[in-house]
């Protein structure tokens, strides 16, 4: 179950727009259950969860980009099976973010099981635990630990240097 729900944290995370489709569709079941259990359309209790759950898009979206992969690594860290990883490939992405490139890496990891996942991350991504502000990614070729949700195994952190 709770990977289950770190998946779902995870998935969010990287990709942002589930973020207010959810907060909408909680508010219309909370909409249709009032409804169904035979609350009024003008029913002010009603009409406040609606607002405050629609308050949660403009709000909560740009908190999921700030601080959702610093709420994700732990998760991931925590719940995540340990791994190995290799940078494969690199290449510049045409971003920047910090007046800096931003790369994407292409790595391979080993699971557990020894079968081997090929996945990548950008060096925007904060997929890094414990964080660090500056990271040096390992160079190509050497290998680095990493912990991978068994679910989502391209959801990982890169664990380096505790």
């Amino acid at each position: 179950m709770m990977d289950t729900f770190v998946s779902f944290v995870a998935w969010v995370v990287d990709r942002v727009w589930p973020f207010p489709v959810m907060i909408v569709a909680v508010t219309l079941a909370v909409w249709g259950i009032a409804r169904a259990l035979g609350a009024p359309p003008t029913s002010k209790a009603l009409l406040a969860a609606v607002v405050i759950l629609m308050l949660f898009i403009p709000f909560g979206t740009p908190v999921v980009l700030i601080f959702g992969p610093s709420l994700s690594a732990p998760l991931i860290y925590h719940y995540g099976v340990p791994g190995q990883g290799v940078i494969t490939a690199s290449e510049e992405t045409g971003n920047v973010y910090n007046d800096e490139p931003v790369e994407r890496y292409t790595v391979m990891l080993q699971a557990a099981n020894g079968e081997r996942i090929e996945t990548h991350f950008d060096s925007s991504d904060f997929n890094i635990y414990p964080y660090r502000n500056r990271v040096r990614y390992p160079p190509q070729g050497q290998p680095f630990d990493v912990r991978y949700l068994a679910s989502r195994p391209q959801s990982f952190v890169m664990v380096l240097g505790q």
